[in-house]
Protein backbone atom coordinates (compact mmCIF):
# COMPACT_ATOMS: atom_id res chain seq x y z
CA UNK A 1 0.00 0.00 0.00
CA UNK A 2 1.19 3.28 -0.88
CA UNK A 3 0.13 6.22 1.06
CA UNK A 4 1.26 10.17 -0.21
CA UNK A 5 1.70 12.72 2.94
CA UNK A 6 0.91 15.86 1.88
CA UNK A 7 3.93 17.93 3.47
CA UNK A 8 2.91 21.57 3.10
CA UNK A 9 5.49 23.37 5.45
CA UNK A 10 6.76 26.37 3.78
CA UNK A 11 11.02 25.26 4.05
CA UNK A 12 13.33 28.00 3.76
CA UNK A 13 16.87 27.04 3.86
CA UNK A 14 20.17 29.13 2.79
CA UNK A 15 22.56 27.89 0.12
CA UNK A 16 24.37 25.84 2.00
CA UNK A 17 27.73 27.47 1.75
CA UNK A 18 29.60 27.40 5.68
CA UNK A 19 31.23 30.66 4.18
CA UNK A 20 28.39 32.95 2.29
CA UNK A 21 25.79 34.64 4.20
CA UNK A 22 22.62 34.02 1.68
CA UNK A 23 19.96 35.13 4.37
CA UNK A 24 18.68 37.78 2.28
CA UNK A 25 18.71 35.21 -0.53
CA UNK A 26 16.56 32.27 0.70
CA UNK A 27 15.56 29.14 -1.07
CA UNK A 28 12.00 27.57 -1.20
CA UNK A 29 11.76 23.66 -0.88
CA UNK A 30 8.58 21.76 -0.83
CA UNK A 31 8.51 18.54 -0.13
CA UNK A 32 6.26 15.17 -0.27
CA UNK A 33 6.42 11.82 1.35
CA UNK A 34 5.39 8.47 -0.69
CA UNK A 35 5.40 5.30 0.94
CA UNK A 36 6.56 2.37 -0.11
CA UNK A 37 8.73 -0.91 0.08
CA UNK A 38 8.13 -0.48 3.18
CA UNK A 39 10.04 2.95 4.02
CA UNK A 40 8.66 6.52 3.38
CA UNK A 41 10.34 8.34 -0.03
CA UNK A 42 11.13 12.18 0.28
CA UNK A 43 10.71 14.32 -3.24
CA UNK A 44 11.93 17.42 -2.58
CA UNK A 45 11.54 20.60 -5.23
CA UNK A 46 13.74 23.77 -5.07
CA UNK A 47 11.64 27.04 -6.90
CA UNK A 48 13.45 29.18 -9.31
CA UNK A 49 13.58 32.92 -7.33
CA UNK A 50 10.48 33.55 -9.62
CA UNK A 51 8.15 30.90 -8.60
CA UNK A 52 5.36 30.59 -6.12
CA UNK A 53 4.71 28.33 -4.07
CA UNK A 54 1.15 27.93 -5.44
CA UNK A 55 2.86 26.64 -8.74
CA UNK A 56 5.82 24.54 -6.54
CA UNK A 57 3.08 22.93 -4.70
CA UNK A 58 0.94 21.77 -8.32
CA UNK A 59 4.35 20.35 -9.91
CA UNK A 60 5.49 18.70 -6.71
CA UNK A 61 2.20 17.37 -6.30
CA UNK A 62 1.77 16.13 -9.68
CA UNK A 63 5.35 14.33 -9.60
CA UNK A 64 4.46 12.82 -6.38
CA UNK A 65 1.88 11.06 -7.63
CA UNK A 66 4.05 9.79 -10.67
CA UNK A 67 6.66 8.52 -8.33
CA UNK A 68 4.58 6.89 -6.28
CA UNK A 69 3.03 5.10 -9.02
CA UNK A 70 6.37 4.19 -10.16
CA UNK A 71 7.08 2.92 -7.24
CA UNK A 72 4.14 0.80 -6.21
CA UNK A 73 4.95 -0.85 -9.60
CA UNK A 74 8.13 -2.05 -8.21
CA UNK A 75 7.59 -2.90 -5.41
CA UNK A 76 4.38 -5.31 -6.97
CA UNK A 77 6.50 -6.73 -9.78
CA UNK A 78 10.24 -7.04 -7.93
CA UNK A 79 8.92 -7.89 -4.28
CA UNK A 80 10.43 -10.90 -3.20
CA UNK A 81 7.34 -11.30 -0.92
CA UNK A 82 4.46 -11.02 -3.01
CA UNK A 83 3.50 -14.54 -4.39
CA UNK A 84 2.41 -13.10 -7.57
CA UNK A 85 5.78 -10.71 -8.14
CA UNK A 86 7.94 -11.20 -11.59
CA UNK A 87 10.96 -11.85 -8.91
CA UNK A 88 8.85 -14.94 -7.18
CA UNK A 89 7.56 -16.57 -10.58
CA UNK A 90 11.32 -16.31 -11.14
CA UNK A 91 12.17 -18.49 -8.63
CA UNK A 92 9.19 -21.07 -9.16
CA UNK A 93 11.03 -21.00 -12.59
CA UNK A 94 9.11 -19.10 -14.84
CA UNK A 95 11.64 -16.51 -16.46
CA UNK A 96 9.62 -15.10 -19.35
CA UNK A 97 9.42 -11.73 -17.87
CA UNK A 98 13.17 -11.22 -19.35
CA UNK A 99 12.08 -11.71 -22.25
CA UNK A 100 8.46 -9.24 -21.88
CA UNK A 101 9.22 -7.12 -19.43
CA UNK A 102 12.11 -4.62 -19.90
CA UNK A 103 12.25 -3.29 -16.21
CA UNK A 104 12.93 -7.14 -14.90
CA UNK A 105 15.25 -7.72 -17.74
CA UNK A 106 17.19 -4.07 -17.16
CA UNK A 107 17.35 -5.28 -13.28
CA UNK A 108 18.31 -8.71 -14.05
CA UNK A 109 21.07 -6.70 -16.52
CA UNK A 110 22.38 -5.08 -13.64
CA UNK A 111 22.69 -7.45 -11.15
CA UNK A 112 24.56 -9.56 -13.01
CA UNK A 113 26.55 -6.64 -13.74
CA UNK A 114 27.45 -5.69 -10.13
CA UNK A 115 28.14 -9.63 -9.44
CA UNK A 116 31.25 -9.11 -12.43
CA UNK A 117 32.18 -5.48 -11.02
CA UNK A 118 32.17 -6.78 -6.97
CA UNK A 119 33.95 -10.06 -7.78
CA UNK A 120 30.78 -11.48 -6.55
CA UNK A 121 30.77 -9.60 -3.20
CA UNK A 122 27.13 -7.96 -4.49
CA UNK A 123 25.64 -11.57 -5.39
CA UNK A 124 21.92 -11.26 -6.32
CA UNK A 125 21.39 -15.21 -5.40
CA UNK A 126 19.88 -15.16 -1.37
CA UNK A 127 20.06 -18.76 -0.25
CA UNK A 128 20.06 -20.41 -3.35
CA UNK A 129 17.21 -17.84 -4.49
CA UNK A 130 17.35 -14.77 -6.79
CA UNK A 131 17.03 -11.47 -5.05
CA UNK A 132 17.47 -8.27 -6.45
CA UNK A 133 16.27 -5.76 -3.53
CA UNK A 134 20.08 -4.84 -3.28
CA UNK A 135 19.48 -2.83 -6.34
CA UNK A 136 16.34 -2.64 -6.76
CA UNK A 137 15.20 0.40 -4.31
CA UNK A 138 18.41 2.24 -5.76
CA UNK A 139 17.51 1.23 -9.22
CA UNK A 140 13.49 2.78 -8.58
CA UNK A 141 14.78 6.23 -7.04
CA UNK A 142 17.04 6.87 -10.18
CA UNK A 143 14.58 5.75 -12.67
CA UNK A 144 11.85 7.88 -10.95
CA UNK A 145 14.47 10.70 -10.82
CA UNK A 146 15.05 10.50 -14.24
CA UNK A 147 11.71 10.11 -15.61
CA UNK A 148 9.93 12.71 -13.46
CA UNK A 149 12.16 14.91 -11.66
CA UNK A 150 14.87 15.41 -14.14
CA UNK A 151 12.64 17.22 -16.67
CA UNK A 152 11.55 19.92 -14.52
CA UNK A 153 15.20 20.85 -13.40
CA UNK A 154 16.49 20.89 -17.56
CA UNK A 155 13.19 23.05 -18.42
CA UNK A 156 13.78 25.02 -15.38
CA UNK A 157 10.60 24.48 -14.29
CA UNK A 158 12.18 24.04 -10.61
CA UNK A 159 16.49 25.20 -9.72
CA UNK A 160 16.61 21.57 -8.33
CA UNK A 161 14.85 18.56 -7.15
CA UNK A 162 16.03 15.02 -5.30
CA UNK A 163 14.36 12.00 -4.53
CA UNK A 164 15.08 9.27 -1.41
CA UNK A 165 14.49 6.60 0.64
CA UNK A 166 15.80 4.28 3.04
CA UNK A 167 19.51 5.86 2.57
CA UNK A 168 19.41 6.42 -1.10
CA UNK A 169 19.43 10.03 -2.35
CA UNK A 170 19.67 10.76 -6.11
CA UNK A 171 19.57 14.50 -6.74
CA UNK A 172 20.11 16.93 -9.65
CA UNK A 173 20.13 21.01 -10.03
CA UNK A 174 20.03 23.22 -12.81
CA UNK A 175 23.00 24.42 -14.76
CA UNK A 176 22.34 28.38 -14.00
CA UNK A 177 21.63 27.69 -10.04
CA UNK A 178 23.99 27.86 -7.63
CA UNK A 179 21.60 26.00 -5.30
CA UNK A 180 23.75 22.70 -3.48
CA UNK A 181 22.59 20.15 -1.39
CA UNK A 182 23.96 19.09 1.78
CA UNK A 183 23.60 15.37 2.88
CA UNK A 184 24.48 14.42 6.41
CA UNK A 185 25.70 10.74 7.12
CA UNK A 186 24.50 9.64 9.68
CA UNK A 187 25.84 8.00 12.74
CA UNK A 188 24.54 4.54 12.92
CA UNK A 189 25.01 4.23 16.20
CA UNK A 190 22.84 7.42 17.15
CA UNK A 191 19.83 5.56 18.92
CA UNK A 192 17.22 6.05 16.60
CA UNK A 193 19.44 8.22 14.39
CA UNK A 194 17.59 9.91 11.06
CA UNK A 195 18.53 11.95 8.36
CA UNK A 196 16.92 14.15 5.51
CA UNK A 197 18.30 15.33 2.47
CA UNK A 198 19.42 18.56 4.19
CA UNK A 199 21.23 16.46 6.28
CA UNK A 200 19.41 17.29 9.41
CA UNK A 201 19.58 14.64 12.27
CA UNK A 202 16.37 14.59 13.95
CA UNK A 203 17.61 12.67 17.40
CA UNK A 204 20.28 13.68 20.00
CA UNK A 205 20.95 10.62 21.95
CA UNK A 206 23.61 8.60 21.25
CA UNK A 207 26.37 6.65 23.50
CA UNK A 208 29.54 8.53 24.24
CA UNK A 209 32.21 6.95 21.72
CA UNK A 210 35.58 8.18 21.33
CA UNK A 211 35.48 8.48 17.50
CA UNK A 212 31.97 9.40 16.92
CA UNK A 213 31.29 12.00 19.08
CA UNK A 214 28.26 13.49 16.86
CA UNK A 215 24.83 12.26 14.95
CA UNK A 216 26.15 13.69 11.97
CA UNK A 217 29.91 13.25 11.47
CA UNK A 218 30.18 13.62 7.90
CA UNK A 219 28.50 16.22 5.20
CA UNK A 220 28.50 15.60 1.76
CA UNK A 221 27.78 18.49 -0.74
CA UNK A 222 26.15 17.58 -4.14
CA UNK A 223 24.88 18.90 -7.09
CA UNK A 224 24.20 16.36 -9.63
CA UNK A 225 24.66 13.05 -8.09
CA UNK A 226 23.55 9.89 -5.93
CA UNK A 227 24.23 8.71 -2.06
CA UNK A 228 24.00 5.52 -1.10
CA UNK A 229 23.90 3.94 2.18
CA UNK A 230 24.12 0.89 3.54
CA UNK A 231 24.51 -0.98 7.20
CA UNK A 232 22.85 -3.82 9.54
CA UNK A 233 21.80 -1.03 12.10
CA UNK A 234 17.96 -0.65 10.64
CA UNK A 235 17.51 -4.39 8.81
CA UNK A 236 20.27 -6.54 10.94
CA UNK A 237 22.06 -9.05 8.91
CA UNK A 238 20.41 -8.98 5.91
CA UNK A 239 23.25 -8.80 4.07
CA UNK A 240 25.62 -12.50 2.90
CA UNK A 241 29.04 -10.89 4.85
CA UNK A 242 32.52 -12.65 4.16
CA UNK A 243 33.55 -9.58 6.94
CA UNK A 244 32.18 -8.33 9.85
CA UNK A 245 34.60 -5.01 10.32
CA UNK A 246 31.62 -2.93 9.19
CA UNK A 247 28.67 -0.86 10.40
CA UNK A 248 27.66 1.40 7.54
CA UNK A 249 28.97 2.38 3.85
CA UNK A 250 28.03 5.25 2.39
CA UNK A 251 29.24 5.66 -1.11
CA UNK A 252 28.93 8.64 -3.60
CA UNK A 253 28.70 8.05 -7.37
CA UNK A 254 26.48 9.82 -10.41
CA UNK A 255 24.42 6.98 -10.65
CA UNK A 256 22.45 5.68 -7.54
CA UNK A 257 22.35 2.13 -9.23
CA UNK A 258 25.83 2.16 -8.93
CA UNK A 259 26.59 3.75 -5.48
CA UNK A 260 24.19 1.57 -4.30
CA UNK A 261 25.80 -1.36 -5.63
CA UNK A 262 29.51 -0.38 -3.92
CA UNK A 263 27.64 0.48 -0.50
CA UNK A 264 26.47 -2.98 -0.30
CA UNK A 265 29.46 -4.34 -1.83
CA UNK A 266 31.65 -2.86 0.93
CA UNK A 267 29.50 -4.32 3.75
CA UNK A 268 28.84 -7.46 2.57
CA UNK A 269 33.09 -7.73 1.79
CA UNK A 270 34.84 -5.62 4.48
CA UNK A 271 37.17 -2.74 4.53
CA UNK A 272 39.88 -4.51 2.97
CA UNK A 273 38.30 -6.28 0.26
CA UNK A 274 36.48 -2.91 -0.77
CA UNK A 275 39.83 -1.11 -0.84
CA UNK A 276 41.06 -3.76 -3.52
CA UNK A 277 37.86 -3.86 -5.52
CA UNK A 278 37.54 -0.39 -5.76
CA UNK A 279 41.19 1.25 -6.13
CA UNK A 280 41.05 0.77 -10.00
CA UNK A 281 38.05 3.60 -9.80
CA UNK A 282 39.69 6.36 -8.58
CA UNK A 283 36.93 8.41 -8.69
CA UNK A 284 34.96 6.84 -6.00
CA UNK A 285 34.35 8.91 -2.60
CA UNK A 286 33.03 6.73 0.42
CA UNK A 287 32.98 7.03 4.04
CA UNK A 288 32.95 3.49 5.98
CA UNK A 289 31.71 3.61 9.54
CA UNK A 290 33.83 0.57 10.85
CA UNK A 291 32.31 -1.96 13.84
CA UNK A 292 34.54 -0.26 16.68
CA UNK A 293 33.11 3.39 16.04
CA UNK A 294 36.35 5.36 14.32
CA UNK A 295 35.44 6.75 10.60
CA UNK A 296 37.18 5.98 7.09
CA UNK A 297 37.27 7.98 4.26
CA UNK A 298 38.22 7.03 0.41
CA UNK A 299 37.82 9.78 -1.88
CA UNK A 300 38.92 13.05 -1.49
CA UNK A 301 38.27 14.17 1.67
CA UNK A 302 38.01 17.83 1.14
CA UNK A 303 34.89 17.55 -0.50
CA UNK A 304 33.12 16.04 2.86
CA UNK A 305 32.74 18.51 5.47
CA UNK A 306 32.77 17.05 8.75
CA UNK A 307 30.89 18.01 12.30
CA UNK A 308 34.70 16.33 13.43
CA UNK A 309 37.65 15.49 11.52
CA UNK A 310 39.56 12.84 12.43
CA UNK A 311 42.71 11.54 10.77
Amino acid sequence: MIRTVDDRTDQRIDNPTDDIDNTDNPWIIRSRVVHAMTVPFTIQIVGMPWQSVEDLDDMIDTAATRIANHLHGAETRFSPFNACSLVTRARRGDWSALLNDPDFAEVYALCTQAKQLTDGTFDPMHDGAYDPTGIVKGWAIQRAHERILMPLVRSERCAAAALGGGGDIQTAVHADSDFQWRIGVQNPFAVDAGTTHTGTVQQTAMPHTPALRTTTPRTITLRNGAVATSGTYRRGEHITRTAHDLAQATVVDDHLIFADMWATAAISAGERRFRELTDPYGHLLAVLVRADHTIATIGDNDSLPAADRYH
